[in-house]
């Protein structure tokens, strides 16, 4: 989970802080989020990379651009990303739908406001159409099967579009996954993407292609643990949508 919170007030942006990483451990355990912090429309958008974010949280009042300006320069680049406006007045309710906000938060709000807030914000869809990207390809992260590293290239295998082969060093490549637990390291220089493996076999992921990718020995017991683990958890979140 990638979220931003653009609010002059650091109290403010506590509060959400708090909201999110609660909500996160009660809805999609073992999700990490990565959280980043501005003062301001502007301090958001001179950093801000479309795609970049799953949620952003926007204050409507703040000195400078206003809420809604901010959101409507992050829609003419993002069309994807869900918006939330907080806020101490319903004054710009409606404008908020011009730019597709998928909740308003009135301040003071309690935590049962948040967590419907959240359930609106599509976030399955947009887990789905989470992706990274290596030198210029952008590479759905449901469409990567396992990662290796072969001498200095990362290799990362996919299910329709083949192998792409990158230089960008494995260590640098594999902290794009950080947020993401779906990604197991199952030796030194191999990532295995749990959302799409169906079951372990001897040391073999089994993948749903019907690819296999072998893993050590050695952490035999702690890779099943966190398969097993990851699968429960799947199949938990999928009876509560």
């Amino acid at each position: 989970m990638k979220a931003a919170i653009i609010d002059d007030l650091a109290l403010c942006r506590e509060e959400l802080q708090d909201c999110l990483n609660r909500y996160l451990d009660e809805n999609y355990a073992g999700e990490t989020p990565m959280i980043h912090e501005f003062e301001s429309g502007e301090a958001f958008l001179s950093r801000f990379v479309p795609g970049a974010y799953d949620i952003i949280f926007i204050d409507q009042y703040m000195d400078g651009l206003s809420g809604i300006d901010t959101a409507q320069k992050i829609r003419e680049t993002d069309q994807t990303v869900a918006l939330v406006f907080v806020t101490t007045s319903i004054d710009h309710a409606i404008e908020s739908f011009e730019v597709r906000a998928c909740g308003y938060l009135v301040k003071p709000y309690q935590y049962e406001k948040f967590e419907k807030t959240m359930e609106l914000a599509r976030l399955e869809k947009i887990r789905n159409a989470r992706f990274i990207q290596v030198e210029k390809n952008k590479l759905l992260l449901r469409e990567i099967l396992w990662c290796g590293q072969d001498g200095h290239y990362v290799e990362i295998h996919t299910e329709k579009r083949g192998i792409f082969r990158s230089r960008l060093p494995f260590g640098e490549f594999t902290r794009q996954f950080a947020p993401y637990p779906q990604f197991l390291t199952c030796y030194k220089g191999c990532i295995v993407n749990l959302e799409r493996a169906q079951r372990i076999d001897g040391l073999d992921f089994v993948m749903d292609t019907g690819e296999r990718v072998p893993f050590s020995a050695r952490d035999r017991k702690k890779i099943e643990a966190l398969f097993d683990e990851y699968t429960f958890r799947r199949e938990r979140e999928d009876e509560l949508e």
